[in-house]
């Protein structure tokens, strides 16, 4: 019965979000202007660690991520804050789990990623643009169950 919940929960949550989303819009900005991108940051994601430490950037620039996967494992980078974090890392746990099951009903795991991020599978590369707002516990992330826990993460910071 549990899993039955879990499992209409996690399709009510994909059938309500818009599929140009990609999930619930974290804090900490939004989908950027590409024709405003201020500087781009290369990211290289590995067996689980990113090559980016920590970031620090200004309220309202506007960045272009761009992230490798050198790993053997599909990994994302998502930005948001540590409590929207924990609440994507618990659908994506969740996902997995249903996935395993043979219940994914036709979505993969690349279907959870962040509307603040990008899911980049191994040897393949991918970006997105993000306009950044002053936000509190701001941090870059992957979520696939077991990364941000082994260290795949790091601060946002707000600078002048």
């Amino acid at each position: 019965m549990l899993f039955r919940r879990s499992f209409v929960g996690v399709l009510a949550w994909l059938a309500a979000t818009p599929a140009s989303a990609h999930g619930p819009t974290p804090s900490g900005g939004k989908a950027g202007d590409p024709a405003k991108v201020t500087r781009t940051i290369e990211v290289v994601a590995i067996d689980n660690a990113f090559s980016l430490k920590a970031l620090d950037v200004r309220d309202g620039e506007t960045v272009r991520f761009v992230v490798r996967n050198d790993g053997m494992d599909p990994h994302e980078l998502t930005v948001g804050t540590v409590a929207e974090h924990a609440e994507h890392r618990k659908l994506m746990k969740e996902m997995m789990e249903l996935q395993k099951k043979g219940g994914h009903a036709g979505h993969s795991m690349a279907d959870m990623a962040h509307a603040g991020g990008v899911w980049v599978d191994p040897g393949k590369t991918a970006s997105f643009v993000w306009a950044f707002k002053r936000t509190a516990n701001l941090e870059f992330a992957c979520n696939i169950p077991g990364h941000y826990e082994d260290g795949m993460k790091g601060p946002i910071r707000f600078v002048k």
